[in-house]
């Protein structure tokens, strides 16, 4: 059992890394105003999340399972390790979305900004009398 439930925790740590390539990609392209890319990677990333979740609650169980007669100190090593990596994990990933929420609120107000200026210029050009030009 305590085999099997290595390989799930190395797979579990392969998606995650998975995941935060995407949340990182996600800040990518809210840097470089990609919104299609956004939306894609965005559904990358729930899927990956969806697989991460299902591997994570295949540990727990595994984990729950687990008599003291099966762990040893390697054993509880790697739990903790990964443990551990899944709070790094979650503060890597909590950053990158921190940061692509301002990138893409900051997007916004230039957007809202530039429809108000042209909102603007369109009113004060249907002032303006055409008909009195030659």
């Amino acid at each position: 059992m305590i085999d099997s439930l290595l390989v799930n925790i190395q797979e579990h740590m392969a998606m995650l890394d998975l995941a935060l390539k995407s949340s990182e990609q996600i800040r990518n392209f809210a840097k470089e105003e990609n919104l299609d890319g956004i939306t894609l990677e965005t559904e990358n990333r729930e899927r990956l999340v969806n697989i991460v979740t299902q591997i994570q609650q295949k540990v727990e169980d595994k984990i729950n399972q687990l008599n003291a007669a099966e762990i040893n100190q390697e054993g509880i090593l790697i739990l903790k390790s990964w443990f551990q990596d899944l709070n790094n994990w979650s503060e890597k990933m909590l950053a990158f979305d921190r940061e692509t929420v301002e990138l893409l609120a900051q997007q916004k107000e230039n957007t809202t900004k530039e429809i108000a200026l042209i909102f603007t210029n369109k009113e004060l050009f249907k002032g303006y009398n055409h008909g009195l030009k030659k």
